[in-house]
């Protein structure tokens, strides 16, 4: 954990206490001391740094200094839900890549039967969001909207997008255009890819194509590949 990070609760005023594994990893990694200090963030908030006033086997406790603002998230994500398996691992890395929404959407080619898996509930997913954020050292929560059918997924989409990218494989390279105003939405389908219907419906809609090459890559591949060329661009810096 690079960052500690609390929900508002956690904190009366600028003391707070920390049991479980927050306060099993500062006192096993960080060999936590009374005096010693570590990186703390609230969930939505602000962060810091936060001095241990005491250690025990029950937990940690300390006082924080709360003074500086986190980066905030730069792009939103539309994905075709994938295997828990993947989603798991998409959750954690879009997180830590500064990611502001995630739109988990259908499409031909993704199992209905995914709609029903666990990790689609706020309770599963938000604390594998969270580890993400510490692991990037910042605290603005990613939102995740479910919409099982694609057709409904084009009113819900943020009126504060800039550039729209839909990725599929592809023999020819469009090129990235340079950043331009606004969040960047990436729209990236199923481990088969869109379909022909799928791929002409985003782009009537101002989506613009991006390809990694011709190779297939997995969704959790692509996921977080594509955001990273954005950023290697100067988008979200």
């Amino acid at each position: 954990m690079n960052l500690i990070l609390l929900e508002p609760h956690e904190l009366e005023g600028t003391r707070g206490f920390l049991s479980g594994t927050r306060a099993e990893h500062l006192r096993s990694f960080l060999h936590a001391s009374p005096g010693s200090t570590f990186r703390v963030g609230v969930v939505d908030g602000l962060c810091g740094v936060a001095m241990v006033t005491d250690v025990s086997d029950q937990g940690v406790a300390f006082e924080a200094s709360l003074d500086s603002v986190s980066l905030p998230p730069w792009y939103d994500l539309v994905l075709a839900l994938p295997r828990p398996r993947s989603l798991r691992r998409i959750f954690f890395q879009s997180a830590a890549m500064g990611v502001r929404r995630i739109f988990l959407t259908g499409a031909a080619k993704v199992e209905k039967s995914y709609f029903s898996m666990h990790l689609l509930r706020e309770e599963e997913y938000r604390p594998v969001l969270l580890e993400g954020l510490m692991q990037a050292k910042t605290t603005a929560l990613p939102r995740v909207v479910v919409v099982p059918k694609l057709r409904a997924l084009w009113e819900m989409l943020p009126a504060d997008n800039g550039m729209r990218f839909i990725a599929n494989p592809a023999t020819s390279r469009s090129p990235v255009p340079e950043e331009a105003p606004g969040i960047p939405l990436v729209a990236i389908g199923p481990d088969g890819g869109w379909t022909d219907e799928e791929t002409a419906a985003f782009m009537e809609r101002g989506f613009h194509p991006i390809t990694l090459g011709p190779r297939p890559l997995r969704t959790d591949t692509a996921a977080i590949a594509l955001p990273a060329i954005l950023q290697a661009q100067g988008w979200g810096n």
